[in-house]
């Protein structure tokens, strides 16, 4: 009997956020952003310590300094006390030497002394060491696939994993790029390695030193000052690609970025890596208002998970090691589901074609595949009857093709699909929609040889009179709040009331906050999909048989 795959629980947990992961990483469109975490397996002490480890040293002498008063500062303003302290006393050991020259070798000084307690007295054998790391091995893979990989750490323990594991493609050259400044154009178009807060490699290893953002004024420089534009970079990076926190805290200077970033893209999220210990439980109610806390605030989808877990996890969203139709064999064991389709639709003026297009980290099907009709940018029950039959042929195909689109997908994928396949009845009149329904099911699944994809339908709805304002604000006059309302009340009776339909009411919510609540539920909610071939048949005309 084949072994079943190891990955098998962590892909039960958490099968939405390694279909997205995935789907980014093949997209070129994913990030890793590593923390203090990553090095602790190897000996690197977390901020704290390494700030006590500094004050304790004979050459500072300062823990007398932070442990009084200042203790309750921030953690950079207690370094920037021990520097001031070290600077101090190493200047006076100066006196022949040009000011500049003073304040260079003060600062280089400095750097030397936290190399050392960064590192240890004793460097281990990486060759050794990275084996025996829980899931660096497994992430290495993820680093060398991506163009950007976001590093907090000083230390230099990455680059050195990856000199050890370079991909054939990598023969004769360093295999990856480590910068401080982001603002040039790279030299790779792969494997770089940005240290927003600065490098502090050991000697053997080459790299960057111009930036050491480790006390109050370094910090002050980051993000406020000189090099404040270098937040701007963030917050891009994290307003444009998915990205998985590994190893990180959220303390204050990621949180500001993580908070920037969902509000310029608010429909934009990302997964955050919290780590469990061996040993260590959450409660129900305490792991809920974790995930509600980082979601509702930082955009961040939580991962609760071991050490042993992320190696899986890092193993299971890189398709070089584990391939989609084994993911989708796996998939069938633990019977999850892989592809997640989610409808948007609603009246004109709602919202939905907006929201949808803040949702483009995840496969967003536009409302047309191909250029608008011209015809169609006027109301349906204005067209002629010759101007109708165009339409709806043409409306009657985008359909299809969409259709076609999804089930053809043969990627683990979460699509957003603008419009599901019976809005056109919405748009016919009562009398006429049975044969309406009638020909989107001809067209759409031709002598049903298929189905139409299944989904979670999102029924957006609104204040007439407001969705009237938003269309005429367009120049489309003629969509009065009358007009609106029987098109709304026509889509709830459609809609509203079946299995697999979701309907969300508009009133009042901005479209940043109507986007969070669209991403709750296409992230977090239980996908339920709407059975739309069994709803559209049955708006067919009934078929009589003999009397």
């Amino acid at each position: 009997m084949p072994k079943k795959p190891d990955y098998l629980a962590v892909l039960a947990a958490y099968p939405k956020a390694i279909t997205h992961l995935r789907w980014q990483f093949q997209k070129q469109r994913f990030g890793l952003v590593l923390g203090a975490g990553i090095s602790r397996d190897f000996n690197v002490p977390l901020w704290e310590k390494l700030v006590l480890a500094i004050a304790a040293d004979p050459l500072v002498d300062g823990v007398a300094l932070i442990e009084g008063e200042a203790k309750k500062n921030s953690l950079p303003y207690r370094t920037e006390m021990l520097f001031q302290r070290f600077r101090g006393r190493f200047l006076t050991k100066l006196t022949t030497v040009t000011p500049l020259e003073r304040e260079n070798s003060a600062i280089a000084a400095w750097h030397t002394l936290c190399r050392g307690h960064i590192y240890g007295a004793h460097p281990i054998d990486l060759a050794v060491e990275l084996p025996k790391h829980p899931y660096l091995a497994s992430l290495i893979p993820l680093v060398q696939g991506s163009h950007l990989t976001i590093n907090f750490n000083f230390d230099d323990f990455l680059e050195r994993c990856l000199s050890l594991r370079k991909r054939p493609e990598d023969k004769g050259n360093r295999g990856f790029e480590a910068v401080t400044d982001p603002w040039p154009q790279f030299r790779r178009t792969d494997t770089v390695i940005y240290h927003p807060h600065g490098y502090v490699p050991t000697g053997s290893m080459e790299g960057p030193v111009d930036r050491f953002v480790f006390s109050e004024a370094g910090y002050s420089k980051q993000y406020v000052g000189a090099n404040g534009h270098d937040a701007s970079f963030l917050t891009a990076h994290f307003a444009r690609n998915t990205c998985l926190l590994v190893g990180c805290s959220l303390e204050d200077e990621l949180r500001t970025v993580l908070m920037r970033g969902a509000q310029m893209n608010p429909g934009n999220y990302h997964y955050y890596v919290h780590f469990l210990r061996d040993g260590k439980t959450l409660g129900a109610e305490e792991r809920l208002l974790i995930e509600d806390t980082n979601f509702k605030v930082y955009n961040l989808i939580t991962l609760f998970l071991k050490a042993a877990d992320i190696a899986l996890l890092m193993k299971v969203i890189n398709p070089e090691m584990v391939a989609d139709k084994e993911l989708i064999d796996s998939a069938a064991i633990c019977k999850t589901k892989l592809k997640y389709t989610y409808y948007m639709t609603g009246p004109i003026g709602v919202g939905k074609s907006t929201t949808a297009n803040l949702l483009r980290s995840l496969a967003v099907l536009d409302e047309w595949l191909e250029p608008r009709l011209e015809i169609l940018g006027r109301p349906w029950d204005s067209l002629t009857t010759d101007e109708a039959i165009e339409a709806d042929e043409w409306i009657v195909d985008q359909f299809r093709k969409k259709n076609d689109t999804l089930r053809h997908e043969s990627k683990p994928v979460i699509s957003v699909v603008d419009r599901p396949p019976l809005d056109p009845l919405a748009f016919t009149k009562e009398d006429a929609r049975p044969a309406k329904a009638s020909a989107l099911l001809s067209a759409i699944c031709p002598s049903e040889a298929h189905e139409l994809e299944q989904g979670v339908v999102i029924l957006l709805t609104g204040i007439p009179e407001e969705l009237s304002a938003r269309v005429k604000a367009t120049g489309r006059m003629e969509y009065t709040a009358q007009k609106l309302k029987v098109m709304q009340d026509t889509m709830k009776e459609i809609y509203a009331g079946h299995p697999g339909v979701v309907t969300i009411t508009t009133d009042f919510l901005s479209i940043p906050d109507l986007t969070k609540r669209v991403a709750q539920i296409i992230h977090r909610d239980r996908y339920e999909p709407a059975d739309l071939m069994a709803m559209l048949k049955a708006h067919e005309a009934p078929v009589h048989g003999p009397t």
